[in-house]
């Protein structure tokens, strides 16, 4: 398993010049083997990754000598990038329309997505505190020496590289380190939760936390903030607009109006990222089977109505975040089918209603009388997916699955779709109709 921990650096004024160099020469490297990859393509021969950097590597120094002031790591790993982005395109071509593909690499540009990566050629020889000072909280920079981290390095493992990168202005490092996978026990075996993921709350969850909560709130970071983020971007794109009639260059005002844009977009950023992590621990943590739904969310977010609240939600990354916290702790994460009515279905007698819209939060079943809160009920049923509802009975012939035995199911069958599991270990788990 390859886990990445993020950490802020504390840079010093000359420090943080070195890194806006490094990043300028990364930028630089990529848009100059794209000029390239596109001129040798035109002539007829094949470019490569490979070719290419044997050719940055014969010029740099004669061509372009301010390039060797900085980590060479800048320079060839943005090539080596060039080529995973290309083998991603043409990769892509192959997918049917209508799934998302990656595009043709583009060009950089300065101020955006400012970044570069650091190789650690000779982790085998040193320790991690001699090459990233794990117990001072520092990191040696090639070139530059010592930085300050903000905090020292969290995880174990064998160190692969790390990458720098600006955000809002700030410097951020992300190590990379491989690490076994969890061979041990997850401390509630055989502990199962359906979690239903929405907007009002962040996580409805079928089973109760330690501290009593079935649901976990959404701190809806970017609704908040999106009053000043209106007001902001209004006099960004009026002093824009101004510029060009003048054929001016860009002001001050207008720099620092962005740079305070772009530290408003970080904070929502960074509260909207902590709320997530502590929510999908404290669910990791607790509980060892995890199921969620497999929400569309590219096509949510078509929808103008909801677009902003989906992805102040970040659906993707708390499925991801499972994903992984799960795995690590020695538990396991099932995705439920996109189609399965898992809000229509009454969790109590498994009567399906037909329509069920958004605006409706609670509702009574027609058939037991059972109220049921929408995300809550929902969260029930995509439990009764692995544990089997209470209205079900077993059917003849086939013996009734222990959490045990879904536990060591569920390590083989990992995050796949639970249509087919369900039908392996219990048909009459399916929803029934009236």
């Amino acid at each position: 398993m390859i886990l990445a921990h993020k950490i802020a650096l504390d840079p010093t004024v000359e420090q943080a010049i070195h890194f806006a160099r490094a990043a300028g020469t990364a930028r630089f490297a990529w848009n100059w083997g794209l000029a390239e990859w596109k001129r040798l393509y035109e002539a007829g021969e094949k470019p490569s990754a490979t070719k290419l950097k044997a050719q940055w590597n014969a010029v740099r120094r004669t061509e372009f000598p301010w390039s060797c002031d900085v980590t060479k790591c800048a320079s060839g790993q943005a090539i080596m990038n060039l080529g995973t982005a290309f083998g991603n395109f043409f990769r892509d071509l192959k997918k049917p329309k209508g799934q998302p593909k990656a595009g043709y690499p583009k060009f950089k540009k300065k101020g955006q997505h400012d970044s570069f990566a650091l190789w650690n050629d000779q982790f085998e020889a040193h320790s991690c505190r001699e090459r990233f000072g794990k117990d001072r909280g520092e990191i040696r920079i090639p070139n530059l020496g010592w930085v300050r981290m903000r905090e020292p390095l969290r995880i174990g493992g064998r160190i692969l590289g790390a990458v720098v990168s600006r955000e809002a202005g700030r410097w951020f490092v992300a190590i990379q380190c491989e690490m076994p996978d969890a061979e041990a026990a997850h401390p509630a075996p055989g502990s199962v939760v359906g979690v239903d993921l929405g907007i009002s709350a962040l996580m409805a969850l079928s089973r109760q936390m330690p501290d009593g909560r079935t649901k976990i709130e959404n701190p809806k970071a970017l609704r908040k903030a999106m009053r000043r983020v209106k007001k902001l971007s209004r006099r960004i794109s009026r002093q824009e607009e101004a510029r060009k009639k003048r054929a001016a260059k860009t002001s001050r005002r207008t720099r620092k109006r962005r740079a305070q844009l772009a530290k408003l977009h970080g904070r929502v950023a960074n509260i909207r990222r902590d709320a997530i992590h502590k929510a999908t621990t404290a669910v990791a943590s607790t509980f060892e089977t995890i199921v969620l739904e497999d929400l569309n969310v590219a096509g949510m977010g078509k929808n103008h109505a909801l677009a902003g609240s989906v992805s102040d939600a970040a659906f993707g990354e708390i499925r991801r975040q499972f994903e992984y916290k799960a795995r690590m702790r020695g538990g396991h994460v099932y995705v439920a089918d996109r189609f399965f009515p898992s809000s229509k279905t009454c969790s109590a007698c498994g009567c399906v209603v037909d329509k069920l819209p958004l605006s409706i939060r609670s509702w009574a079943c027609a058939e037991c009388g059972t109220v049921h809160d929408r995300d809550e009920n929902a969260a029930i049923n995509l439990e009764h997916l692995v544990v089997g509802p209470a209205w079900a009975e077993p059917s003849p012939g086939i013996p009734a699955a222990t959490l045990g035995e879904i536990a060591a199911l569920a390590a083989s069958q990992e995050a796949v779709k639970l249509r087919s599991v369900n039908r392996e270990l219990n048909p009459c788990a399916h929803v029934r109709t009236n």
